[in-house]
């Protein structure tokens, strides 16, 4: 993905790739969030921002959740069944 993108941007193809380093750190998680019962009881994940360089989320046609930050305005993701969304993180983000 970090190759694709950086060709996409007419930059040299190792341009994201070289920011991690020789030997990145990947980590898998896999997460299953059943339906609740009781979710006036359940306290959520605090707003925040990916802190890695990139997320790649299957999304679930039951299980939705996923919100973006739009003019200091949290706004949920319409979910698309067993799409794949590729989420940049902080890591990505110039300055």
């Amino acid at each position: 993905l970090l190759r694709c993108m950086a060709r996409s941007l007419n930059l040299e193809e190792g341009s994201f790739v070289d920011q991690f380093g020789e030997q990145p750190l990947m980590l898998a998680r896999f997460n299953f969030y059943p339906l609740c019962s009781r979710p006036d009881l359940v306290l959520g994940v605090k707003p925040h921002t990916d802190r890695s360089g990139i997320t790649v989320l299957l999304q679930d046609k039951e299980v939705e959740g996923l919100q973006v930050l739009i003019d200091d305005n949290w706004i949920n993701v319409p979910t698309m069944p067993d799409a794949l969304v590729v989420n940049l993180g902080d890591q990505m983000q110039v300055n």
